[in-house]
């Protein structure tokens, strides 16, 4: 059996077409990469930002989840005297570096100027504000 030119032309094109096809659903199978998150890191019975009256400072745990790349990124905490976060009592910025995907838990401690509103479950107001 011979192939005529005109038939070889279709049988690679039909060929590269197929390549072609194949690598764009293999790459739009690839997850997105992770994105860099920050927040808060308690439960019931564990605060995030706890008042500690005896030295005048709330205890802040955040939980930071890397991304893809290593990344610095900056978080500020404020504490208020107020449950509608308008009348800051104290602050604390941190860098924190991040390297890769994995979770780290970072603790700031905020000394404060007056005492922070404390909620029935022992939440003190707090703000966390991220710039990466």
């Amino acid at each position: 059996m011979s192939t005529t030119p005109g038939r070889l032309v279709v049988l690679v094109a039909v060929v590269l077409a197929s390549l072609g096809a194949g690598a764009v659903v293999l790459a739009a199978g690839d997850d997105p990469p992770a994105r860099l998150s920050v927040g808060w890191d308690g439960s019931e019975g564990r605060p995030s930002c706890a008042y500690d009256a005896s030295t005048r400072s709330v205890a802040v745990r955040l939980l930071v989840t890397g991304g893809e790349r290593h990344d610095v990124v900056t978080v500020t905490v404020s504490a208020y005297a107020d449950e509608n976060t308008s009348d800051q009592v104290g602050s604390r910025t941190r860098d924190v570096r991040v390297d890769g995907t994995g979770r780290q838990r970072v603790a700031l401690t905020i000394g404060v100027a007056r005492p922070p509103h404390v909620d029935e479950d022992g939440e003190a107001a707090c703000r966390l504000a991220v710039q990466d």
